[in-house]
């Protein structure tokens, strides 16, 4: 699991075995200890390294909009 901070929020990455030799990513995105939003990505990849940047990928711009809904502004992907 990978974490990121994008402005008020925290996003983090990570993925699961959605079927035998095949993983899906994930995100988490919350903000002081509690879940704003989670959503599992379509896409099965053959391996788990790549499950889990799409996920951490998908959740940095997830978060990005959010910031630009909340505050008015994109903090870009590294706070």
């Amino acid at each position: 699991m990978t974490h990121r901070k994008i402005g008020y929020f925290d996003v983090e990455g990570s993925c699961y075995v959605a079927k035998p030799g095949h993983w899906r990513g994930k995100y988490v995105i919350s903000e002081d200890g509690d879940e704003v939003k989670e959503k599992l990505c379509v896409t099965l990849h053959d391996n788990e390294e790549d499950a889990c940047a799409e996920g951490m990928r998908l959740g940095i711009t997830a978060a990005r909009e959010l910031m630009k809904e909340r505050e008015g502004f994109d903090p870009g992907e590294d706070e």
